[in-house]
């Protein structure tokens, strides 16, 4: 019996879909049909064989193609795929397969993905050329192309993932973000996950046995050599809690700590499950110094180009696409990576499978850091950018205004328990009071808090 189910398992395995075989199918039936007929084989739980995957692509080509489309966009992701979403949840495939299904198929999407036509640093850049409608990358390597996505980015600036996912819905975010990226760029900026930087470091230096890196002090002592990104202020608040930033590429980093090249590597909650650098990290440090986000963008023109009828449900999609992605997303950090707040991380999670030591620092070492790091307690290192920035936005102190509404959410909260709103629309009464928007509060029994219980 035990043969049998071996064998039958085997069986499985080897008519499950190759590469090879999707890139067949998808030259046949088109890569988006065959990436939404993988999806929804995929959310049901079934494995597909290249002939399953055939057959859904073929039926969901034949439905996209009973109406004829009053808007086709093409939809650029960077690094993202199927596989990469089991992970990251960045909303794209909710938010593709509700539009084409809400507009009965008068909007169509191009799926371009996995760097297929940009990539980290160039998918913004040709979206505000025309060449992408839509484009999927962090905000901290569209800064690149887009200085002004730095104001996400300041030292210590957001206390939560919920002040983050807070501020994307607010409607004060249409003067502070939207408008100035519409103007400057003429990038709409729509929907995304938003998290908190830490680091993840080495297993051979900071693994079972070593001291936990437990302090700002302790950091700083060990000269780690720690991989950067494209975020300028990030590189800014690494350098000054003293650590040395390495500027590497995200596909290189793996490598990089095999040959130890670095000590460690920085990024947000998801990121490095994708590539599984998490079996190369003995510790994790989460700092929450900097935002890590990837969010969709589009260009202003190709928005302006949709019917006004189109247009309302192609915002409600995305609409969605956020409240999916902030609930996806929250539980893939806490379930499938095991990282965030988790001191433990659960069973079966990334981090408990690789035997990562999740550190979270007490209040007053995070105080600390951020006395350290933050404009408002050490303004000299941030203030030529923040001029420039100011210069930007035009309309006063654009860091002071963001500070002022991200610690409207306290770090106890939950994003979870964000009460969802449309972005587009004037914030209701209910939105900044704590007895009605619940995530305001940071007291109670569900508040979250480190400490155990006593007995």
């Amino acid at each position: 019996m035990k043969k049998e189910e071996e064998k039958k398992k085997s069986s499985l395995t080897e008519k499950t879909v190759s590469r090879r075989d999707f890139t067949r199918i998808a030259a046949t039936f088109g890569f988006t049909s065959t990436f939404l007929a993988y999806h929804g084989l995929a959310q049901a739980g079934t494995p597909p064989t290249a002939m399953m995957l055939a057959q859904a692509a073929k039926e969901t080509e034949q439905e996209r193609a009973k109406v004829k489309a009053k808007v086709k966009l093409r939809y650029g992701t960077a690094g993202h795929d199927i596989e990469s979403t089991w992970v990251a949840k960045v909303g794209t495939y909710d938010f593709v397969r509700d539009l084409e299904e809400r507009t009965d198929g008068a909007i169509q999407v191009q799926l371009m993905e996995a760097n297929s036509i940009c990539g980290e640093m160039t998918c913004a850049e040709k979206c505000i050329q025309g060449i992408i409608d839509l484009y999927l990358t962090s905000t901290n390597n569209a800064s690149t192309t887009c200085p002004y996505l730095n104001i996400l980015d300041f030292g210590a600036l957001w206390p939560s993932r919920a002040s983050l996912y807070s501020f994307a819905m607010d409607y004060r975010s249409e003067d502070l973000l939207r408008e100035p990226m519409r103007r400057l760029y003429g990038i709409e900026m729509l929907f995304g996950d938003y998290g908190l930087r830490g680091f993840f470091m080495s297993k051979v230096k900071y693994g079972q046995g070593t001291p936990a890196l437990d302090t700002l002090d302790k950091l700083k002592a060990t000269g780690a050599k720690i991989r950067t990104t494209g975020t300028l202020f990030g590189l800014k608040s690494m350098q000054l809690m003293g650590v040395n930033p390495v500027a590497i590429s995200y596909e290189e980093v793996v490598d990089a700590v095999r040959q130890g090249a670095i000590d460690g590597a920085e990024a947000w909650e998801i990121p490095f499950n994708m590539i599984h650098f998490t079996e190369f990290t003995g510790q994790y440090l989460y700092l929450k110094y900097c935002s890590g986000n990837w969010v969709t963008g589009m260009n202003v023109k190709s928005l302006d180009r949709i019917p006004a009828d189109l247009r309302d449900k192609f915002m409600e999609s995305c609409y969605l696409a956020q409240v999916a992605t902030l609930g996806k997303e929250e539980a893939s950090i806490y379930v499938k990576a095991g990282s965030g707040e988790l001191a433990d991380p659960p069973p079966g999670s990334e981090h408990w499978k690789c035997n990562i030591r999740n550190i979270q620092w007490s209040k007053e070492e995070m105080d600390k850091l951020e006395k350290v790091i933050s404009p408002k307690h050490n303004p000299q290192p941030w203030a030529e950018w923040r001029e420039k920035l100011n210069k930007m936005y035009g309309r006063g102190d654009v860091y002071e205004k963001l500070y002022e509404i991200a610690h409207e959410v306290p770090a106890s909260a939950y994003a979870i328990d964000i009460i969802p709103k449309r972005w587009w629309k004037p914030n209701p009464p209910w939105w900044n009071k704590p007895d009605t928007a619940p995530w305001r509060r940071g007291s109670g029994y569900f508040a979250m808090n480190l400490e155990r219980r006593k007995q």
